[in-house]
């Protein structure tokens, strides 16, 4: 191990104590504020009604020939049109795409997926299952077991981060690629040398820790997610598009403690843990078909600049900024998002 190695381990293990603090005084705080009501827990098992929308699309799920996870998804358009497959963020589902399942579906077969670990999709419980080239390979599968060769990926934040390096690795499987507010990995480690990222990024470190995070999520009836998406300064801009009902959808599909604990790995397995190989593998690959990055600018969690460093990786990377829209700009400007997709899609 180098020099460069050894000062990244003790940054890394220095940062995790460090927001562990922040983390662990939140979650005193939400107890404080709210002793009574810390551990309360409702009832989640039962589907909420706007995850049951049929004008969405038609529920299904696929078996994977290799990884035999199962992975749910929802469909919207007819089979055998060309596939456009949406990839979820944190801490979402496949209902982030409601907005364009309906939207896209005259021309393409829409496909939202649950990424393994989430909702109704196979938790596996060994952590090696969330590395990144796991779940990478995880999708080239799931393109296959839709019985398609190719599609337009389309994907935001968790998503959009391995869609990114799924572009490179497997970009025979693209037709083009669509990411939104979700950062290069290259990007993102320059990003994290300036105070302003690594400050917005203080939770991937407090994620590291077992148990709290998983805690903090499910507390209070699981208000946090209120927060993620409803709160003043991460929640969206136009609240009449991520009601109270929308997010009770997202609560539905992590309400468990294994839910939760699976897609808190997806940040176990990944920060500060990439294995050499798979970087090797990364170096090997380039991206070869059009990609174009959406970016809401007023993102609580990743900063503007991320953007334009994000463009840089290649010359087939175009850029359209969605403003005063948050980091869930897909659900919060739909209609500026799916004029965006329109044009570079045509």
């Amino acid at each position: 191990m180098g020099v460069k190695e050894i000062a990244t381990y003790f940054f890394f293990r220095f940062s995790v104590l460090l927001w562990s603090i922040k983390g662990i005084g939140l979650l005193f705080l939400v107890f404080i504020k709210s002793p009574y009501n810390f551990f309360k827990k409702g009832n989640w098992n039962d589907t909420p009604k706007n995850a049951n929308d049929a004008n969405l699309g038609v529920h299904g799920n696929v078996t994977l020939q290799r990884s035999k996870l199962k992975i749910t998804y929802v469909a919207n358009g007819k089979r055998g049109n060309p596939l456009m497959l949406c990839v979820h963020g944190f801490p979402e589902c496949w209902y982030s795409w409601r907005f364009q399942l309906k939207e896209f579906s005259s021309k393409y077969w829409v496909v939202a997926i649950n990424l393994p670990g989430y909702a109704d999709s196979d938790k596996p419980s060994e952590l090696a299952n969330y590395t990144a080239e796991r779940l990478i390979d995880n999708l080239a599968e799931v393109v296959e077991a839709l019985g398609y060769e190719k599609g337009t990926i389309v994907a935001h934040d968790w998503g959009g981060a391995l869609v990114w390096s799924f572009a490179s690795l497997y970009s025979s499987m693209c037709d083009k690629v669509i990411i939104m507010n979700a950062p290069h990995s290259t990007a993102l480690r320059k990003m994290f040398g300036t105070l302003k990222q690594y400050q917005k990024s203080w939770y991937m470190f407090f994620f590291q820790l077992p148990w709290l995070p998983e805690m903090l999520m499910g507390c209070c009836d699981l208000q946090m997610f209120n927060e993620f998406f409803r709160g003043e300064e991460s929640g969206v801009k136009n609240l009449e598009n991520m009601t109270e009902a929308d997010v009770d959808v997202y609560k539905h599909a992590l309400h468990s403690w294994e839910a939760r604990k699976c897609a808190l790995n997806y940040y176990r397995a990944n920060i500060g843990n990439v294995s050499p190989q798979f970087i090797e593998r990364l170096k090997k690959s380039s991206i070869s078909c059009p990609l174009l990055l959406i970016w809401g600018t007023e993102d609580f969690a990743l900063s503007l600049e991320l953007a334009a460093l994000s463009a840089k990786v290649s010359n087939l990377v175009s850029v359209e900024y969605v403003a005063g829209a948050s980091h869930w700009v897909q659900q919060d400007n739909p209609e500026e998002v799916n004029k965006y997709m329109w044009k570079f899609l045509n």
